[in-house]
């Protein structure tokens, strides 16, 4: 008789009380299909990690963690015994430094790059005379990195960024009077992104109490794209999306990885946005900037299908020429560039993310062949696509 598999018991303990968080986890149960020797215990934050809680957990005895707060002390304790794999879902920053020898890893949305993005959203819809982010300073080591990449993305293009920094925590306890004072104070038009889309709605809020007009005189942008917040607000509210689904997944694989191999050395990886999810709270300013968005718009949605430059300028029915004037005003770039460096983005999370051959990563991310599949992703990585899936999983 075959001997029966050991099961692993592994403990995550997340915030699921947002989207963000939901979707966190939604991705480690993706993962976590592949390996039927995990037995998961499920600890919702914040209200769950009552010591006796946790410690009850830990008498049957724990493999691995996953946890996007490290903050618990008796998580944290239980953390730092007998070098426990584990992977937080944070900032390396945000924990006191590890034993020599531990097994903790770090992944994390690429915050950084949210902001930026952001930034680059706000400077390719047209002329602000203003550029604002709102964030709460309640959580010194979380939020700031977001308004880091806003602000030096904005200084990047002569811009000046001017930060709203609330007391207290991200929710209607924001002080509605300063937040007013900051918002009326911004000269207008103004972009203002904020650290996630619940801040977003306060904004909008003040602006319809003020008589601010959206996006007219002020445009707002959030984060994390909850489309029960973003959909139902006054005007809907545009938002970036992180890749949160994938963060969870890379998560759980480092895990395991952790878990199973002695060689394995711990790391720090930070997972791009996806996207900017247009909505009625930015507008392009300019003609030219919602041609681009709308072409960037086609792209994200159907590069996968082996669509070329001509298929992006039928799309947007005009002249070829045209189309490449305006992308290499609003962007820098061309949309031949764009429709690679989409399908790129496509294959590295097939690479990452899937055990499909690579062959069939090349027909799904819009190539005819495999030949040029690899080409191109030698072009851009230095490497083939077969050593970037191992580097990624190693």
């Amino acid at each position: 008789m075959a001997s029966k598999i050991k099961k692993r018991k592994i403990v995550i303990a997340l915030w699921t009380n947002n989207l963000s968080g939901r979707e966190i986890l939604s991705g480690i149960f993706n993962y976590a299909k592949t390996r039927i020797g995990w037995d998961i215990r499920l600890v919702h934050l914040p209200n769950a990690t009552r010591p006796e809680r946790i410690l009850d957990i830990a008498s049957e005895g724990i493999d691995g963690i996953i946890t996007s707060d490290i903050s618990d002390a008796t998580l944290s304790e239980i953390m730092m015994k007998d070098s426990m794999p584990a992977v937080c879902i944070c900032r390396p920053g945000a924990m006191a430094s590890r034993p020599r020898g531990s097994k903790t890893s770090y992944v994390n949305c690429d915050d950084i790059a949210i902001g930026a993005m952001g930034a680059k959203h706000f400077l390719s819809l047209g002329s602000f005379n203003s550029f604002g982010f709102l964030y709460s300073g309640d959580r010194p080591n979380y939020p700031n990195l977001r308004e880091q990449g806003f602000r030096e993305a904005l200084a990047q293009a002569g811009k000046k960024c001017f930060t709203f920094k609330s007391p207290t925590a991200p929710d209607e306890r924001i002080n509605a009077d300063n937040l007013s004072r900051w918002i009326m104070s911004l000269p207008k038009p103004a972009a203002i992104m904020t650290f996630y889309d619940p801040y977003a709605v306060q904004a909008a809020k003040v602006c319809r109490e003020h008589a601010i007009s959206i996006p007219g005189q002020v445009s707002i942008l959030g984060v994390d794209n909850d489309g029960l917040l973003c959909e139902f607000a006054k005007p809907a509210l545009s938002s970036i999306q992180p890749d949160h689904e994938r963060v969870g997944f890379l998560a759980a694989m480092e895990l395991n990885a952790l878990m199973t191999r002695s060689s394995h050395k711990p790391c720090t990886r930070t997972i791009p946005p996806l996207r900017v999810v247009e909505r009625e709270s930015t507008k392009p300013l300019t003609p030219a900037a919602h041609l681009v968005k709308k072409a960037q718009r086609f792209i994200y949605d159907n590069a996968s299908k082996g669509i070329g430059v001509a298929d992006v300028v039928k799309h947007l029915k005009i002249s070829r020429r045209l189309a490449d004037l305006r992308f290499y005003e609003i962007e820098n770039t061309s949309i031949r560039r764009m429709i690679e460096d989409r399908r790129m983005e496509l294959a590295e999370k097939a690479l990452c993310e899937s055990n499909r051959t690579i062959a069939n990563v090349a027909i799904e991310c819009g190539y005819k062949s495999v030949k040029t599949f690899e080409a191109v992703f030698r072009k851009c990585h230095n490497i083939s696509p077969g050593t970037f899936r191992k580097n990624a999983i190693a």
